[in-house]
Parts: structure tokens; C-alpha cells; sequence
């Protein structure tokens, strides 16, 4: 073993949220602990790289260990910042480099009430809701690590009826969204379906608080109502020791290969799983799957469905898992899709480090938003905001930029862009449009052709985009401006394979599987339009769970 100074030493890289600090002890001989001193990770999502990867690394004695899935940020500075310590310790990495093993799951035939496809939000809540209901769960999870894409949610839910909170009245949510539509929706969705499961999500909600052991609140006011009890990190936590502690079994590292059905072709009787042991059955009375959308992979797809996808930077805020698995699997038993999927859209996004989540969102309302062509194309305050979002992915331009003027925008947020350095692909800072324009690579008579127009609208109080009056604000440019590159954000797909009110998967002739269900991202092209609502997932899918686990253990 190669030599090393004795002692503790210290090493700083950047993770999710800011720079990780860690203090890795050496023998002399050995690396003997790896701490983690300082983080500003958001709390509860790099919980298992925190944990693991320091173990990993001194019971291998090697820095070559793998991102934790879900956490890669995080991981890797972990690891960057361990290599740092081990270097200040006299370390040569070369020299602690041995390939790591993964952790492997045992490959035996296993039998189950329920087998689950995908250990997100909606497999995590299947499954505590089949434990509920009396019936013995398993989840098969490709990633090393549950929760998927819920990991980094705020853990909102758009709620009805819960005996906990004072939520929405159901008529008021449903002409909510009615009215969102009516804002420039070009997809149809079944409010007849929306009604029926947001009827339901108090109950699922309350069970749900109850299980966590947590307090919950009302988070939004307006324009409607979301209850919370945690972020999306804490819940998955809170769900995977519920389904551990009452027998659920979770199998992660492992992926399905196969959905095995009957002579019939009715009847799924389980589904084929291979991890790096080996391969092995699963076999269960009912079979639910719940992999997510695809976001990943499958761009060809959703260009197909929106042409003005093809040269837009789309930023993908889900889980790298979603590559659309459950797809694959359900078209292979037979399963009756619907043509073409969305991106659901989320908040525009940032180049790194200013990335966005939903708790450091700007506000770009009284901002103004251009394309390559340093034009307007867009009501920068729209209805919802969201919905600035599917502007961005209608327009089709492979870059955007969100411009302030600098002395009228949020202060705070100022501070941060000045602490950047400049960079067209993330911030840039100038005295004049022109100049602007010019370190944005944008033509310098149109950004201020566009922008003498807009302070002109804004000096009329009448916008041809439709801003309305109260988020007109000139962008006069006395202290300069600041330029943003910008991309759409997405948090997943909406589209997938085809249902019924009980959640069965239709058939390509039209007739449904009689014991197999695709629940959450897998099946959403009646419950959304083109429009993503923050906390209806999270409320949708999670009653679809319960609702099937009810159904299963009364039959």
C-alpha cells in the first residue's frame, strides 16, 4: 500500500448547493475515516451519498467509487473533495484508484401481493398503501437509491377534503385549471378524471402525514391551495422505512426485462428482473408499473410531437433514470399508448451555478425574456408561471436570455449574479444594450430595437404580448443590465400508456389487463393539458396508489 503522511487533513469541491468540506484521517498507511464538515446540500437528498460514499471509500481504500444516483452532484464533490485530502496527505490517486464493487443484490425468484416497476413517488406510496391494506409489496428499483425525480420536489399537494389542513373546495381547483387552459392550452385533458382522483386526495394525504409522522401546513395560499408535510427527500425517506419496517421488500440495482403475462393475455402473473447477480422471476397476484416518463433518451420523441423542440436546450430537472423503461415493457405485453408525449415544463432554468429549484426562484415577471434574434416572442408574466416555460419550447430557439435592468431587479439576486464570473452561458453585466448585446453574441441593433420597444409599451401601460400594467417596468438601464442564459425547465413528461378509472392498462384491441396497472408519469395524458400544475402530481399519483391498493386487497 502506498505511503501516506499521518493526520487529518481537509479538502473543499463543489457539490449541489455550494462547496463540500470534508476531513479524511490517515494511519500513515490506511485512510481510516472520511467526515463530511461542511455542506449546504438541500437537506435530506445527498443523505445516502453522505453516508455512503465515506464508507465506501475506506472499506475499499479507494477514491473510485460510484456517484450515488439521484445525488451525482453531491457525490461528486464528495469524492473531488476527498481526492483534494488525500493529495494534501501526500496521496498519488493513481495509487487509490482500484475499481470499487457495487453492492449487490441476491438474484432469487421472490413472490409478492404486489410487484412494483419503479421506486419513486408512486411505487414508494403503492407500496406503503398495499402494507395499509394487509398485502405484501415489492419494489424493483434500477437506481441504487429510491424516490427518483420526488427526491428533489418540494413535496407539494394540491389537495381536496383532507382532514388535517383547510385545503381547496373542488369545484373552485377545477375551474382554476379550466381557466389556466383556456390560456393558450393546445392539448385536451379529462376533467372528469382530474375531479374524481382530487376528490380523493385529503384522504390519501392525511394517511400519508400519519405514516411520516409529521406535521403538515398549508404552503400556498393562491392561487390555490398545496398542503405539505416535508420535502420530497424527507417523505421518500419517511416511505422506505414504512415499507422496511412492515415487510416490504425493495430490490435496488435491478432492472425488469420482462412482463410476463398468461395464455389468456389478460393476466400478468409477475415480471422478469436481472441485477448484476443474475436474473430471476418475480411472481405476484397484481403487477403495477410505475418507472415515470422519459425524459432521457427519447428527445426524438417528444420532437416528434412538438417540431420546436428540435433546437431547444431543454433542461432536465428529473431523474436521469427516466428513459422511459416502463414503455418499453408495457408495448411489449400489449399495451395501447397514446401518440406523442410533452415535456411537463417547469421553471425556466439557469446556467450552472445559478441553477434553479423551486426554493431560489427569481423573479423574472417585470424582466424581459429574448431569443437568438434578441427578440420578445412572450408575455413574461403570464397567468401562470409555468407557463412561460411552454412558450420557450414553442418558440424553438437554441438559446434564450432573461434581461434586467440592473438598479430595478432584486437586489439580493444582484449580489449573487455579481459574485459570478461572467460568462455569456451563464451571466454577463453591461453599461449599455449594446454592450450587452454584444457579450451575448446578439445583434446590437435589434436587442435595442427591442428594447426602446419595450420600454415604449411599458411607457403606454399596453404590451402586444399581453403583459399586463402591474409587471410593465422599463428597463432604463442608469445602473446597466444583466443578461441570463436561460433554458426552459422540465420536470418529466406527460403522455404514456393508456388507462381506466381503476388504473388497468388498456389493451391494443381496447379491452384491459385484468390484474396490471400503470400508475403516475406512466399515464398522464388525460390529467394535464400542455400545462404542468405544481402539486397535482404529487396529490394525482399517490391516490391512484392508494385507490388500487384499496381495490386489490377488497378483491
Amino acid at each position: 500500500m502506498a505511503k501516506l503522511q499521518k493526520g487529518t487533513f481537509t479538502g473543499q469541491a463543489g457539490g449541489h448547493g455550494g462547496d463540500i468540506k470534508v476531513a479524511l484521517t490517515t494511519d500513515g498507511e490506511r485512510i481510516t475515516d472520511v467526515k463530511i464538515v461542511e455542506q449546504h446540500e438541500t437537506p435530506h437528498v445527498g443523505d445516502n451519498a453522505f453516508k455512503w460514499i465515506p464508507e465506501r471509500i475506506v472499506h475499499y481504500q479507494s477514491l473510485a467509487v460510484d456517484a450515488v444516483s439521484g445525488a451525482s452532484f453531491t457525490s461528486r464533490g464528495i469524492i473531488n473533495a476527498s481526492k483534494q485530502a488525500l493529495q494534501a496527505a501526500g496521496g498519488d490517486l493513481a495509487d487509490w484508484s482500484q475499481p470499487v464493487p457495487k453492492p449487490s443484490v441476491a438474484a432469487k425468484d421472490q413472490t409478492a401481493d404486489v410487484a412494483i416497476a419503479g421506486g419513486g413517488l408512486t411505487g414508494l406510496t403503492m407500496a406503503a398503501f398495499a402494507i395499509k391494506n394487509g398485502l405484501k409489496p415489492l419494489i424493483v428499483e434500477k437506481n441504487d437509491q429510491v424516490g427518483g425525480s420526488f427526491r428533489y420536489a418540494a413535496g407539494a399537494f394540491a389537495t381536496v377534503g383532507s382532514k388535517k389542513v383547510a385545503d381547496n373546495q373542488i369545484d373552485d381547483l377545477i375551474n382554476w385549471v379550466k381557466e389556466l387552459n383556456a390560456h393558450g392550452a393546445k392539448k385536451e385533458m379529462d376533467y372528469d378524471f382530474l375531479r374524481y382522483l382530487e376528490e380523493h386526495t385529503g384522504e390519501t394525504f392525511d394517511e400519508l402525514v400519519d405514516i411520516a409522522g409529521s406535521k403538515p401546513q398549508i404552503a400556498q395560499e393562491a392561487p390555490y391551495k398545496f398542503a405539505v408535510f416535508g420535502g420530497g427527500a424527507f417523505i421518500v425517506n419517511a416511505l422506505e422505512k414504512y415499507i422496511k419496517d412492515h415487510g416490504g421488500l425493495i430490490l435496488p440495482d435491478t432492472v425488469i426485462t420482462r412482463i410476463n403475462v398468461d395464455e389468456s393475455g389478460k393476466h400478468a402473473t409477475g415480471f422478469a428482473a436481472r441485477n448484476a447477480a443474475g436474473c430471476f422471476t418475480v411472481t405476484a397476484k397484481a403487477v403495477v408499473i410505475a418507472t415515470g416518463g422519459e425524459s432521457y433518451g427519447h428527445k426524438e420523441d417528444l420532437v416528434k410531437t412538438t417540431p420546436s423542440l428540435e433546437k431547444v436546450h431543454v433542461f432536465n430537472e428529473a431523474n436521469p433514470g427516466n428513459t422511459g423503461d416502463g414503455y418499453g415493457l408495457l408495448k411489449e405485453a400489449g399495451a395501447s399508448f397514446y401518440e406523442g408525449n410533452i415535456y411537463k415544463n417547469a421553471f425556466l432554468d439557469f446556467g450552472w451555478p445559478l441553477r434553479i429549484s423551486y426554493a431560489n426562484v427569481p423573479d423574472y415577471s417585470k424582466a424581459i425574456v429574448v431569443n437568438d434574434q434578441a427578440k420578445r416572442f412572450t408575455n413574461e408574466a403570464p397567468f401562470f408561471a409555468l407557463n412561460l416555460t411552454t412558450a420557450l419550447y414553442y418558440e424553438g430557439s437554441p438559446r434564450y436570455y432573461v434581461i434586467y435592468d440592473a438598479a430595478k431587479m432584486d437586489q439580493t439576486f444582484r449580489k449573487k449574479l455579481d459574485a459570478q464570473k461572467e460568462d455569456p452561458k451563464v451571466v454577463v453585466h453591461a453599461g449599455s444594450v449594446k454592450e450587452l448585446a454584444e457579450k451575448l453574441d446578439l445583434d446590437p441593433a435589434a436587442l435595442e430595437q427591442t428594447v426602446a420597444g419595450y420600454n415604449e409599451a411599458c411607457a403606454k401601460g399596453e404590451d402586444e404580448f399581453g403583459k399586463d400594467a402591474a409587471h410593465l417596468e422599463s428597463l432604463d438601464g442608469a445602473d446597466g443590465y444583466y443578461g441570463l442564459y436561460t433554458m426552459p425547465g422540465s420536470w418529466g413528461t406527460i403522455g404514456g400508456v393508456k388507462i381506466n378509472r381503476d388504473m388497468l392498462v388498456e389493451q391494443t384491441d381496447g379491452s384491459f389487463f385484468d390484474n396490471l396497472y400503470a400508475l403516475g408519469e406512466m399515464s398522464t395524458n388525460e390529467l394535464f393539458s400542455d400545462f404542468y400544475i405544481a402539486g397535482f402530481s404529487l396529490a394525482n399519483y399517490s391516490t391512484e396508489a392508494r385507490l388500487v391498493a384499496e381495490r386489490l386487497a377488497a378483491n
